[in-house]
């Protein structure tokens, strides 16, 4: 073999040499890595995971479907005063009252609420103690009120 092809061979066996000794210290470095953020990146995994389950939950307080009734200004109905609601403003078309259990859950007065099919309202007002996940809509005529009925319908609390 002349001088040239001992070069070459020489260089080829330095080149393996240096990316074997590379390859192991990647690799050396990808295990330290490893072992230095596992902890935080399985604990990072934990957060997501329940952060998602907050998000599920929230989603569940949000959108339900509920009973949605309607009520009129009349005595039996309400109170003793029934022009004024729960919240002490005026009865008017496009509010409702909300059972006390989703007032509970952060459906308070002056949100709004999407009622499907029906648009959207102001929670104004509190149903009473006896009924659960039910929504009453106004209406300033009674015979309107009796004709809207009973109905499962899906209602969600917007935001702001």
């Amino acid at each position: 073999m002349n001088g040239h092809g001992s070069f070459v061979v020489t260089s080829l066996f330095f080149a393996l040499l240096s990316t074997l000794v590379g390859f192991g210290a990647y690799n050396a470095a990808k295990v330290e890595a490893r072992e230095r953020f596992l902890p935080r990146i399985e604990a990072l995994d934990e957060e997501r995971q329940e952060l998602a389950r907050q998000v599920a939950e929230l989603e569940k307080m949000r959108i339900k479907e509920v009973t949605v009734t309607a009520y009129s200004p009349t005595v039996n109905q309400c109170d003793s005063n029934p022009q004024v609601t729960a919240s002490m403003v005026k009865v008017r078309p496009g509010i409702v009252a909300v059972s006390r259990d989703l007032f509970d859950q952060g459906w308070v007065f002056g949100k709004k609420v999407y009622v499907k099919g029906h648009g959207i309202f102001e929670i104004a007002d509190l149903m009473n103690k006896r009924h659960t996940q039910r929504l009453d809509i106004f209406f300033p005529d009674t015979e309107e009120a009796r004709r809207f009925g009973i109905k499962q319908v899906q209602v969600a609390l917007l935001a702001g």
